[in-house]
């Protein structure tokens, strides 16, 4: 019976493991917030190194900046909850040296979690998953059976109609969150660890002939002028002033002060693609 029970263990494994392979289509396996940045870790970390790449890391506000809209070969290591230093350290630790990072500066006065880390690159799990892709988080049986049914609603009408105007309406409570949390800033000696952390990871980037650009993503005009907001952005002019630093003036619409709504996130993927192809 324990025989048997093997057998047929080691058959199910390995079919599985040729229908991942092989069969698998291209699926949104996302279960919940901390899988998808899981997911997107993973398939930056164990996928292809191209010569022109460009990487976008950040918070969930550059999260939602469409990657069709962007150069060819752009991954995007904006995770929601998490920083942009979790995303710059992402980036060291695989090894690989893309042609041009953008670095998110909304967030940068916000600490790295080192648990999320430490598990992508979790020592003997990692080498398995890079051997066995069954492994990774985008191929969890649970994941790809969700991901089915996603696509199965979507395409049975059930899904966001993506031709549906922007939502004018904006969570008030969330709005009133945001404005508390951006009223306040760091005390000096805390910034200045933030920045010599930020410093150091843009001195290696840069030593490994990548081009380091810093991107502001456009909030509400409210919080766009709060004082951490306005600190942030001085911050990073204070010691980075001859790097190239993208930033909008024009009026974006959010959901809660701080995250784009979904038409103008695709509006400003748009905006960003144009800035980024004048530049040199």
């Amino acid at each position: 019976m324990i025989r048997r029970s093997l057998i047929v263990f080691a058959i199910l494994v390995v079919g599985y493991a040729l229908y991942i392979k092989f069969g698998k289509p291209e699926l949104n396996t996302v279960q919940h917030q901390a899988s998808g940045n899981r997911i997107s870790a993973e398939q930056y970390v164990f996928g292809p190194e191209a010569p022109d790449a460009t990487v976008i890391v950040g918070s969930s506000l550059s999260f939602r900046i469409a990657m069709d809209s962007l150069p060819p070969h752009t991954s995007n290591l904006s995770f929601g909850g998490l920083t942009v230093y979790d995303g710059l350290e992402l980036v060291r630790r695989s090894g690989k040296k893309p042609k041009r990072i953008l670095v998110e500066t909304n967030m940068i006065f916000k600490e790295a979690d080192r648990a999320f880390l430490d598990a992508v690159f979790q020592p003997g799990l990692y080498e398995l998953r890079k051997a066995a892709p069954i492994l990774r988080e985008e191929n969890q049986p649970t994941g790809v059976l969700i991901g089915y049914i996603k696509r199965a609603m979507k395409q049975g009408g059930q899904g966001p109609d993506v031709a549906e105007a922007d939502s004018m309406q904006m969570s008030e409570n969330l709005l009133n969150t945001n404005r508390g949390i951006f009223a306040k800033v760091p005390v000096d000696s805390t910034q200045e660890r933030f920045m010599a952390t930020l410093e150091r990871e843009v001195k290696a980037l840069e030593k490994n002939g990548t081009e380091v650009l810093f991107v502001e993503v456009p909030i509400s005009a409210e919080l766009m002028a709060s004082p951490l907001a306005t600190r942030a952005r001085e911050s990073v002019m204070e010691h980075f002033p001859t790097h190239t630093f993208i930033r909008s003036d024009r009026t974006w619409r959010t959901t809660d002060g701080l995250h784009l709504e979904w038409h103008n996130a695709q509006r400003y993927s748009r905006w960003l693609a144009q800035q980024l192809r004048s530049t040199p």
